[in-house]
């Protein structure tokens, strides 16, 4: 199970690959029924049956690991196509006059192909969704999309006094407290970090750490309280 998961992981861009091709198969495989009268018992329509199995088990596989929306949105696709495959052949009993629940009607080879068409735009417009989603989900995003709170500190290089000693043998070191005033010191402890410009370079630095004397606590402008994340989650 595992070394197939990690199979799929490694080899999810040539499954896209084949799933393109594939959706480009089933275009052909079902203009072909909708264009031609086959039984549904024929070898060539079990022939195709197969190969459309085929092609939407590698359309699932291409889904599979990338998270439960896609792979509903996918599903209902690959529903959609194999009835879009299948309906003009099968369906082909059924043809003429009809009653149902008090309503009769006329089933056609047109009427037929209309549903079937609509069947297979709908899978397809639900299939590539669902891909988008999966692989490229940055296309669905807005324009000036509010930027997540991770992005917002990304930017900015966790300090590390154990790995970055080497940089600072010139300068004692002291704790991040000892540059705060008496209120901040009260109000520290809400903190995870605190942004500190040290040696030119502005760093996320957890409370505790220890910091050359030099360096500076990045503080607001108007208010100058400190500038950092909460650990609660909220900005302070």
């Amino acid at each position: 199970m595992t070394f197939g998961l990690l199979w799929l992981r490694s080899h999810d861009k040539f499954l896209l690959k084949l799933t393109i091709v594939g959706i480009l198969l089933l275009s052909i495989i079902h203009i072909y029924l909708s264009i031609s009268v086959i039984d549904f018992n024929s070898k060539i329509f079990v022939f195709l049956h197969i190969i459309t199995i085929l092609i939407l088990i590698l359309v699932f596989l291409s889904i599979l690991i990338k998270g439960i929306v896609p792979i509903a949105i996918s599903c209902l696709g690959i529903v959609l196509l194999y009835g879009s495959i299948v309906i003009p052949s099968v369906a082909t009993d059924s043809l003429g006059p009809f009653y149902y629940k008090a309503s009769t009607g006329n089933l056609n080879i047109e009427s037929i192909n209309r549903g079937s068409h609509g069947f297979f735009l709908l899978g397809i417009a639900m299939i590539v969704f669902g891909i988008i989603i999966a692989y490229k989900p940055d296309v669905l995003y807005t324009r000036n999309r509010p930027v997540s709170a991770e992005d917002i500190w990304a930017k900015y290089p966790k300090w590390d006094e154990r790995l970055q000693f080497s940089g600072t043998t010139t300068e004692s070191l002291i704790r991040l407290p000892n540059l705060l005033s008496d209120t901040e010191k009260y109000l520290v402890w809400r903190y995870e970090f605190v942004l500190a410009i040290i040696y030119g370079t502005v760093y996320q630095v957890p409370i505790n750490s220890y910091i050359p004397e030099s360096s500076k606590i990045l503080r607001e402008s108007k208010s100058h309280r400190l500038i950092g994340f909460s650990k609660y989650g909220y900005f302070i």
